[in-house]
């Protein structure tokens, strides 16, 4: 009927419904040309891998959310973490909106009507791990020469770990007012390049004792140079950096050298065993190397600094970004105000002591509370409140 009315409306109703998914995902990678280099290699291992080897060799048009997607989502949730489950929905929900309306009226990806979500595993929150002063300086005894000044630079700075190792000698500057130029970051495939947003570029104040420490890295080497290079002279690698040094440093630092760790019984010790003592000499926790701009943030908030300065420095987006991770840093009370509050609560000027008798009986429900957090009957309620104010019950 739609023919006869416009000859086009035929071809406009065709779809090829032979498409396989692996044809329209080499398609889809082709022409995704709006992210960054790294985004897209991340992509194609994603669509390439799992997606492919599972789902690849069905039409587009007859992918289903019941017969195909919740079954594969599933396998994906026992093998990988959850948030690797999300993120290769993400991605794959991209590959068939695109699809839409081409290859098929609708995307199956789509959150079903009536739910609250797509079923995919919840992430746990990744807590933040801030070192203390004692802390920080029990880590550092124990990094070497390597990673020494990295860590230091990235607890003084707060800078992300690619903007600290692309950072050039000409972006330091140690003029009257000292600061860093975050112009440029490390990405993961080794390239340097333009931070992923324009708030990521941004001047970064250094302190008289961070300036000095910078001054030296940066002695004799030309404006083009990188501050921190790997031992062949150029760019640091940070897997290198988590795998060959931060994890090992760690390990160092959580080992006390009275109480080592426990060996198996055929005399081995992983070389990631801790020891489970209490001495105060060693570190108690695992930090990662984001936690070190973590830390850096607690002791700007410890320094007085509001959140708008806090997060032009981290280079946040939006300051809602920056309460967000950051907000349970603040101290949610101040004393003149919990003062304050104990006169609303009088209530908690009452205890309860055990009578005379109580004591003398050493009876077994002495102290004891009654139904309803009553004080039993061996109990007596005394005030605090001096004596001539004080009610006696007859």
């Amino acid at each position: 009927m739609y023919a006869a009315i416009d000859p086009t409306a035929s071809r406009a109703l065709a779809r090829p419904p032979t498409v396989l998914l692996r044809e329209w995902i080499e398609r889809w990678l082709a022409l995704k040309v709006d992210v960054a280099s790294t985004t897209h290699a991340e992509y194609a291992r994603i669509l390439r891998g799992r997606v492919a080897a599972s789902l690849g060799d069905l039409p587009v048009a007859e992918i289903t959310r019941h017969e195909h997607l919740d079954p594969w989502k599933a396998a994906l949730a026992r093998e990988l973490m959850p948030a690797g489950v999300r993120k290769h929905w993400i991605v794959l929900n991209q590959v068939m909106q695109d699809a839409v309306p081409h290859l098929r009226c609708d995307n199956p990806m789509r959150r079903p009507a009536g739910r609250r979500g797509n079923g995919l595993p919840s992430i746990s929150p990744q807590h933040a791990c801030v070192l203390d002063a004692d802390q920080a300086g029990i880590l550092l005894t124990h990094c070497p020469d390597a990673i020494h000044a990295v860590v230091v630079a990235l607890l003084a700075t707060g800078l992300r770990l690619g903007e600290l190792l692309g950072l050039r000698a000409e972006a330091v500057l140690l003029g009257r007012d000292p600061m860093l130029r975050v112009e440029r970051a490390l990405r993961r495939d080794g390239t340097i390049a333009e931070p992923k947003t324009a708030r990521s570029r941004r001047a970064v104040t250094l302190t008289p004792d961070t300036a000095r420490l910078f001054g030296r890295l940066i002695a004799g080497k030309s404006p083009g140079d990188l501050v921190f290079t790997a031992p062949d002279g150029g760019p640091c690698k940070a897997g290198t950096l988590r795998q060959r040094y931060w994890q090992r440093a760690v390990i160092a630092a959580q080992r006390c050298p009275h109480h080592p760790p426990v060996a198996a019984a055929s005399g081995w010790v992983s070389p990631r065993a801790v020891s489970a003592c209490h001495c105060r000499g060693r570190l108690r926790v695992r930090p990662r190397l984001q936690d070190l701009r973590h830390t850096h943030v607690a002791y700007l908030i410890a320094a007085g600094w509001d959140f708008l300065a806090i997060q032009l420095r981290l280079g946040h987006a939006s300051i809602r970004t920056t309460f967000d991770v950051y907000g349970h840093l603040l101290p949610h009370g101040e004393r003149s105000r919990l003062a304050g509050l104990d006169v609303r609560m009088p209530f908690l000027q009452t205890t309860y002591v055990l009578s005379a008798t109580a004591r003398r009986s050493g009876s077994p429900f002495a102290g004891r509370r009654g139904p309803a957090g009553r004080p039993s009957a061996v109990v007596r309620r005394t005030s605090r409140r001096p004596a001539e104010t004080r009610h006696t019950r007859r």
